[in-house]
């Protein structure tokens, strides 16, 4: 072993995330190993020479150097670059397996495995909810949601918002920034396609946003996606989460969504303990007709009192309603803020709310202009 090499250190073999992707749907013949580097990156596919010694650092490592011939040395070298290997003892982040991917998309599945190593890293606990572990926990038929949604520690949303941004993610245009109104933060991808949901809360609980959080976090099961461990609610508790966001009223509509309540009842009914678990977590009120069906006649009367979080201001009949509802918790500065950004908003909120309408304006002037004209529109409508 070479002097320079402290006693028992090896290669060893790190990732964020790693799939055997050989023979896998959608990708090239030669592909091998699609793996996220320790560093601020995208994925990259392992193929050849570099994905064979990956495999053997799996199965040897630590792999001592002096076993190592000059040419491997130099692609260990290389993969040291791109964070991907290191010459030490032990590492946080070594790949100890490597497996097939769970889910139909592998990027899909490597973007879990990143939010929760990152999350980790920073000690900032967080549970996945609704998308693919659905299908696995057999609440839902449907595999894929579009994006990625998980629930953060209330308390550390902005940090673990802020930690993702090297990544690939921004902050979607948000006219509600710098308040806990909304119940989530939106991430955008740069390359990645696909977004990231940051849940401060699950609107349609009666509990405080990080009481309900303890509890959730306190009933999870396990899932491995990428080689990486990550939490998700156990099924009963997904399953009253997964009912409240169908039966979450459409902001401005005054109204549920059509066949929501059809929805709800069926992930409820799929879930031993579901209304034990929906009065734990105050959610009776909110789902009360839903859960009718499954509670003992007379059992859930104790539990429908309380207001859900978000469910009044969403029930109004139009936006402009709605938002002002929205503001009234705010304290007068902040409320008198949140007026004059709904009224005349910042560039990325006014050209994405006339994106979300289907207009194309040529400046964020104008996409501020039409939207008042909508907004007082609308109102003018709804008071007919």
């Amino acid at each position: 072993m070479p002097a320079s090499v402290p006693p028992g250190h090896g290669w060893i073999p790190i990732a964020n995330g790693a799939l055997d992707v050989r023979d896998a749907a959608g990708f090239d013949a030669d592909a091998d190993v699609l793996v996220l580097s320790t560093r601020a990156s995208e994925a990259v596919c392992l193929v050849g020479v570099g994905a064979a010694l990956w495999r053997r650092l799996i199965a040897s490592a630590p792999l001592p150097p002096a076993t190592v011939t000059p040419d491997e040395e130099a692609v260990l070298t290389h993969l040291a670059e791109l964070g991907l290997a290191v010459l030490a003892p032990s590492h946080p982040s070594r790949v100890d397996e490597l497996h097939p991917p769970v889910l139909s998309s592998a990027l899909h599945e490597l973007v879990y495995a990143l939010v929760a190593r990152v999350a980790a890293s920073r000690g900032i606990r967080c549970v996945f909810t609704k998308g693919p572990a659905l299908r696995l926990q057999g609440l839902r038929d449907r595999e894929h949601s579009g994006d990625v949604d998980l629930w953060c520690d209330p308390a550390r949303v902005e940090e673990l918002v802020d930690a993702l941004r090297p990544w690939g993610w921004h902050r979607a245009p948000d006219p509600w920034l710098g308040t806990t109104i909304h119940h989530t933060v939106t991430l955008i991808p740069e390359q990645w396609g696909c977004e990231i949901d940051v849940h401060r809360r699950f609107p349609g609980l009666t509990l405080d946003d990080e009481r309900a959080f303890d509890l959730v976090v306190r009933d999870t099961a396990p899932l491995r996606f990428a080689g990486v461990d990550i939490l998700v609610p156990a099924p009963a508790t997904h399953a009253v989460l997964a009912a409240l966001h169908a039966v979450r009223p459409v902001i401005g509509a005054g109204r549920r969504a059509p066949g929501a309540s059809a929805s709800a009842r069926d992930f409820l009914a799929r879930a031993d303990g579901s209304v034990v678990r929906a009065r734990e977590l105050g959610a009776v009120p909110a789902l009360r007709h839903e859960l009718g069906p499954l509670a003992v006649p007379g059992s859930l009367d104790a539990d429908a009192s309380g207001t859900p979080h978000d469910w009044v201001w969403r029930q109004q009949p139009d936006r402009v309603r709605a938002y002002w509802l929205a503001m009234n918790a705010e304290p007068w500065p902040v409320r008198l803020r949140l007026i004059a950004r709904f009224i005349w908003p910042p560039d990325d909120v006014a050209l994405a709310s006339a994106r979300h309408a289907g207009h194309a304006p040529s400046s964020a002037r104008r996409a501020r202009w039409m939207r008042l004209r909508r907004g007082v529109r609308d109102w003018l409508r709804r008071r007919r």
